[in-house]
């Protein structure tokens, strides 16, 4: 299912050069992008609920994923992305003076390149999108939903946070917020434990992305920003 989703984005990118090429409001660079996390967040849930149909399983029974105490669920969500903005900002500044004493080359993740020089608010708003409803359900889903409770079966529950929360900093293929974005995935975690809700760190997650791009759209000196 991944690759028959890797082809069609292939496809989709191909339709996508000739209504750009036609005058579509959108750059190639920004285009693919989406195209690339939409079509791999849809093989991801598809595999999910495969799965869960197999195993005969709810939503409700693998993750938590239900609506009871979704008042407080949602707060908790609000203070552990407050908290995990300030921890990676701090962090992130302390590793860019690191990176640039080690006279290595700072650099910030490519998405978060492409939404500072989108050219069309069309194009904002569907990054926007993407940051803020879609990869933060199907990331929370994937990194804690999947990968952890599946590591937690095995292994010694450390490693398992551990596990999980490097190969989420891992994956955002950056050298500057590979450690903040680990440590913000070790708080996720601990708030999937502590509420037993995949809702709490998916709300987490939009809102620490949806701080980040409100940065980046009216204080983009402000910080150098760390997007999951």
């Amino acid at each position: 299912m991944l690759l028959l989703c890797l082809g069609m984005a292939g496809i989709a990118g191909y339709w996508l050069n000739k209504a750009i090429d036609a005058g579509f409001p959108m750059d190639e660079k920004t285009g693919l992008i989406m195209i690339n996390i939409l079509f791999l967040d849809v093989g991801i849930l598809f595999v999910t609920w495969m799965f869960l149909k197999e195993n005969v399983l709810s939503w409700k029974d693998a993750f938590g994923l239900c609506s009871e105490n979704l008042m407080s669920i949602a707060l908790m969500g609000a203070l552990t992305a407050v908290a995990g903005f300030f921890m990676a900002a701090m962090v992130g500044a302390l590793v860019a003076n690191v990176l640039e004493a080690m006279n290595i080359e700072v650099s910030t993740q490519e998405v978060v390149n492409t939404f500072q020089n989108a050219e069309h608010p069309s194009q904002k708003l569907l990054l926007a999108l993407m940051a803020i409803i879609f990869a933060p359900f199907v990331e929370e889903l994937m990194f804690r939903g999947v990968l952890f409770t599946a590591l937690k079966q095995h292994l010694p529950r450390w490693i398992a946070i551990w596990g999980s929360a490097l190969f989420f900093g891992l994956v955002h293929a950056n050298v500057m917020s590979f450690i903040p974005l680990t440590l913000l995935a070790v708080l996720l975690t601990r708030l999937y434990e502590h509420t037993s809700n995949l809702w709490a760190p998916i709300f987490a997650h939009a809102i620490f992305n949806s701080i980040n791009l409100g940065l980046m759209l009216w204080l983009p000196e402000l910080i150098e920003t760390q997007t999951p």
